[in-house]
């Protein structure tokens, strides 16, 4: 971000942003700790406003004018409404481009912003989702479309890579809570015939790691009865994953994507003949 200011004029290119990094950070890190209700364009300015003043940033006068527009604006709604929230109101727009909009800079921060750390953050995407629906020009077929271009154009390898170990996650999640949840409806003289390593789960799982595998298997279910509720979702838009899949470029893709079940599968296979709950964990090559 702190060098995003060279593009934008804010600082000249002999500047080292170093020591700005850590301010706009902390600056951030600060923001973040609000919620979108909570938060408003007098606080983001003020706040912005005593990092751009510490360091020798130039804000041209078309952005000062807009800042200055914004604070204006938000003022005279809070006159009329003090429980209005300008950021709040906006933000299923905000969602919605995140979404939908092609812009290459949008589509890498959608993708910092669902990915951390290798994992996919399921709850933020829900939240994007339920926002975005608040728009009424909001699509899930737009959104889908710009998802598929993404992980199948030719730079996209790491995207796929992320992919591809999410969707081992997910497809065990699902396996596993399904088994669980068939356990579960089991008469209590049938589940004592099973020899398992818990008189309440058909697997060897610390409550922990039970409990994170069902939340993901329940995120996945929400996010999918939200885009099949959306208007315009047509499901023969996720068709084109199968033909690319027989693609030379991509034919290891699904081949992947096996090898990952089949690994976690078998890591768990031995965890339950071992009867020591741990953590397994994936190597997607």
């Amino acid at each position: 971000m702190a060098r995003d200011y060279y593009a934008l004029d804010f600082l000249s290119p002999d500047v080292d942003v170093s020591p700005i990094v850590p301010a706009l950070r902390d600056f951030f890190d600060d923001a973040l700790n609000y919620t979108v209700s909570e938060l408003n364009f007098k606080t983001l300015v003020d706040g912005l406003g005593a990092v751009l003043y510490q360091y020798p940033f130039n804000v041209l006068a078309y952005y000062a004018l807009i800042l200055r527009l914004l604070t204006v604006l938000e003022g005279l709604a809070l006159y009329a409404d003090p429980n209005f929230k300008v950021l709040a109101a906006s933000y299923p727009y905000f969602a919605k481009r995140l979404l939908t909009d092609p812009n290459p800079y949008l589509r890498d921060a959608l993708i910092e912003l669902l990915f951390k750390d290798g994992r996919f953050r399921w709850n933020r995407l829900e939240n994007l989702l339920v926002q975005g629906r608040k728009d009424r020009n909001f699509s899930a077929k737009d959104a889908l479309q710009l998802v598929l271009k993404l992980l199948l154009a030719p730079d996209g390898e790491e995207l796929r890579t992320l992919v591809i170990k999410e969707a081992v996650r997910v497809t065990e999640a699902i396996m596993l809570g399904s088994l669980i949840d068939t356990y579960k409806s089991l008469p209590q003289f049938v589940r004592a015939l099973i020899p398992n390593g818990s008189t309440s789960r058909p697997l060897v799982l610390s409550d922990t790691e039970l409990g994170s595998m069902l939340e993901l298997r329940n995120q996945v279910y929400r996010v999918w009865v939200l885009l099949r509720s959306s208007e315009n979702f047509d499901p023969t838009l996720l068709q084109p994953i199968l033909q690319v899949l027989q693609q030379p470029e991509a034919s290891n893709l699904g081949g992947r994507v096996v090898g990952g079940i089949s690994q976690r599968l078998a890591a768990r296979l031995l965890q339950q003949v071992l009867r020591t709950p741990t953590t397994v964990s994936t190597s997607i090559s």
